[in-house]
């Protein structure tokens, strides 16, 4: 997903981007070693289990979807003002919608290979008759490449939503007014208004399993409303943010700030809903709208803090960085069967959670960037996700 823009600012926020979907691939690794995460949110539960699991896949989950999205936005908006509404459509057909149709179809058989066999073994050997109830999923699963659907709708959503504001005529009246809320961003303190309409939205949630944030909406063909919601504003806000990119000027300067206020907040959501995973709801008014405005204020602190992050330290370009970069994609579409499979290899060893999540993170991606660096970059695989053969 290389931005062809070869600014300094580009090369800090394809970092970013990168860190984003990499970070999954830790976030998964995890799942198995957390506990509260029940078995029908990750097959392979390890008896070795650690809290820390359970913190990194919290503090991860807030800003990581978010930033992503946002980054979408950014980039999109940029590739729709190079290329125009039908060179956009075929590029976001090629470049997102197939290896969505094509990772489902090859990550669906593997997983479901990895599965089997995670059970044939603990059946002694033996393939077994029937399948525990809590992994059968009757539903629609789009497994971890969700987002890739998602953002089939923004895109759309947000040509729509042009072509709206042109046919009423007042389009640039609209773009000064959006233009006035997102330098919002430019103060660590304001931008946290940026947080109403997502707790207002959490709000809205009759039952809110809150300890998770935003629900992950992976299991419907058309996307629940409420992360379709969150997510597209987060996406809006990226889009309308490339119109003014010298407000990437004052992220840079106040990153700190907003993860002091990011991490503090995520705090506050811990000592409200529990330090280990949990699936319960909140049904409390006052404390649900307490954790709803805390959540929110983490997510977009956390989530400015990190671009911040990366305009102060990461706006040369650098080769490794770019060769990260570049292979990103690669692996969070293909890493979930890989760390599946580590997961089930090492649950019957008796090795401390520790080494058994750095084991399956840094096996995966070792083996992710091997099979990246010789069999994908120069191929019609990396030229589908990368947009040009290496």
């Amino acid at each position: 997903m290389t931005n062809s823009n070869q600014g300094t600012r580009v090369h800090a926020l394809d970092a970013i981007r990168a860190f984003a979907l990499l970070s999954g691939i830790a976030l998964h690794s995890a799942l198995s070693y957390a506990p509260g995460v029940d078995i029908k949110l990750w097959p392979l539960k390890d008896a070795q289990q650690g809290i820390a699991m359970s913190l990194t896949i919290f503090l991860i989950h807030i800003f990581r979807m978010p930033l992503f999205f946002l980054l979408a936005g950014f980039f999109a908006h940029a590739l729709f003002q190079r290329q125009g509404t039908r060179q956009f459509l075929r590029n976001r057909a090629m470049r997102i919608l197939l290896p969505l149709v094509i990772g489902w179809m090859v990550c669906f058989v593997c997983i479901a290979g990895v599965v089997m066999w995670h059970l044939t073994k603990l059946n002694g050997g033996e393939i077994p008759q029937s399948i525990p109830p809590d992994l059968v999923n009757t539903g629609l699963n789009f497994l971890h490449l969700w987002f890739l659907y998602v953002l089939c709708w923004l895109y759309i959503g947000a040509l729509l939503l042009r072509s709206a504001a042109c046919a009423i005529g007042h389009e640039k009246v609209l773009l000064q007014l959006v233009d006035r809320v997102v330098r919002f961003i430019s103060s660590p303190f304001k931008s946290l208004l940026l947080a109403v309409p997502i707790s207002t939205a959490f709000l809205l949630m009759p039952a809110w399993a809150w300890w998770f944030g935003i629900p992950t909406p992976a299991y419907t063909l058309i996307p629940l409303g409420v992360p379709l919601l969150i997510y597209g504003y987060f996406f809006g806000l990226g889009w309308v943010l490339s119109r003014q990119q010298t407000l990437l000027e004052h992220l840079g300067i106040s990153w700190l700030m907003r993860m002091l206020i990011g991490l503090s907040a995520a705090a506050a959501c811990l000592m409200m809903a529990g330090l280990e995973a949990s699936v319960a709801t909140v049904d409390d008014l006052p404390t649900k709208l307490a954790y709803a405005v805390l959540y929110a204020i983490a997510m977009v602190s956390l989530m400015f803090g990190f671009i911040g992050l990366g305009i102060r330290f990461l706006t040369k370009a650098s080769p490794i960085i770019r060769y990260l970069s570049d292979s990103s994609y690669w692996m969070y579409i293909a890493h979930l069967p890989i760390v599946m499979a580590l997961q089930a290899w090492l649950m019957p060893f008796e090795l401390h959670w520790a080494i058994k999540f750095v084991i399956v993170t840094v096996g995966a991606s070792v083996m992710l960037l091997v099979m990246y660096r010789y069999w994908v970059r120069s191929g019609w695989i990396g030229w589908l996700l990368n947009g040009k053969r290496y």
